[in-house]
């Protein structure tokens, strides 16, 4: 911003008065000398109005499925239908209709939102705008999906995409760990705090999956990062090795977790990490930027799970650091990516629900 809009120059009238003087925006001062111009002609002045911010820079972008997506129609309109999980149908039209209001004013287009009723609460129904250019179209269109990813980052995580971790030698080697610590009979350790031997695996990423519509295209992009293998050598070695916390007070922990060495693995799991986010699906709830390896062997969590309404939030975990922060758990052949529903079985014989997979042979 200008300094002479954040501190206009000072001028003194005697002793005791000071006055701001406010300068006359440059665009504005030739629109008013325009409008006398025009009066003493005898035209209609054309009203002020802001340059447009986003319009043309914006759509300069728009080229390929984009600009397709956009059709003109007979009367010379230019009209758009996005799919929006009616989830979010509420948060686009915002209190007694303000946000879609003000949607439409900023980008001079109409939007309909379709009527959330029974038999219409899945994938078929679709937002339509409609505007006079194409360039406004796209930019409402922009609008609307920076709002749903927004509302979508307020959610809780419907999916992850990750790497099983169940070869036999992780496995026996976590059993053999839970059984020493729960032999040891700290204080405030139970069962329940473990994962499940069978559930072993390592997140890449979450994602927020509201309907059939959202998961086939989540299904899509995971298929699409089979590009990124074209330089790794798969199967992926996964080494397992030494215990770490979330935080940093061992006394008042909520997830306790192996670490992990995979280097080819991590500079995969990066690249599907990125391009997950950017189509808004994906959601990077630590602001890392990276995927953080690790495979989760307690979380506090899974007591709330096993004992509801529990109000133990942390647990203390300063013994197990110290007597088995060295653990090796061994290694696995990672040769699979899956896309997974969270919470989708509390069976202590099956794996999360799987929705899609990447096999990379």
């Amino acid at each position: 911003m200008s300094r002479e809009v954040l501190a206009p120059p000072l001028l003194r009238m005697g002793s005791n008065r000071c006055y701001r003087v406010n300068l006359i925006h440059e665009d504005f001062q030739n629109s008013q000398q325009g409008a006398i111009a025009a009066q003493q002609k005898g035209e209609t002045a054309k009203p002020y109005m802001e340059d447009d911010l986003y319009g043309d820079e914006y759509n300069d972008d728009l080229d390929g499925q984009d600009a397709c997506d956009i059709e003109e129609t007979a009367n010379g309109q230019f009209k758009l239908a996005m799919h929006v999980a009616s989830s979010f149908y509420g948060g686009i039209i915002g209190f007694k209709g303000s946000t879609k209001r003000r949607i439409e004013g900023e980008t001079q287009c109409s939007i309909n939102i379709p009527q959330k009723t029974p038999t219409n609460k899945t994938s078929e129904a679709k937002i339509i705008i409609t505007g006079r250019t194409r360039n406004s179209v796209a930019t409402a269109r922009h609008k609307v999906q920076l709002l749903v990813a927004s509302l979508r980052k307020r959610m809780k995580a419907t999916h992850f995409y990750g790497v099983t971790m169940t070869s036999d030698e992780i496995r026996e080697n976590f059993k053999k760990l839970k059984t020493q610590i729960l032999e040891a009979e700290i204080p405030g350790i139970s069962e329940e705090l473990f994962q499940f031997d069978h559930k072993l695996h390592l997140t890449l990423g979450i994602c927020v999956l509201l309907d059939d519509t959202e998961r086939k295209k989540a299904v899509e992009i995971l298929e699409s990062c089979r590009e990124f293998l074209t330089d790794l050598k798969t199967p992926f070695t996964v080494k397992c090795s030494g215990l770490e916390i979330m935080n940093d007070d061992p006394s008042s922990v909520r997830v306790l977790y192996a670490n992990v060495e995979s280097e080819e693995l991590q500079t995969f799991a990066n690249l599907c990490f990125e391009r997950f986010n950017k189509t808004g699906l994906g959601i990077d709830d630590f602001d890392r930027g990276h995927v953080k390896l690790h495979m989760t062997i307690m979380n506090n969590r899974y007591l709330e799970r096993e004992i509801p309404n529990t109000t133990t939030k942390t647990f203390d975990a300063r013994e197990i650091l110290k007597r088995w922060g060295n653990y090796c758990f061994g290694s696995a052949q990672c040769n699979e990516v899956l896309l997974c529903a969270l919470g989708s079985t509390t069976e202590h014989r099956d794996f999360y629900k799987i929705t899609g997979s990447l096999k990379f042979n």
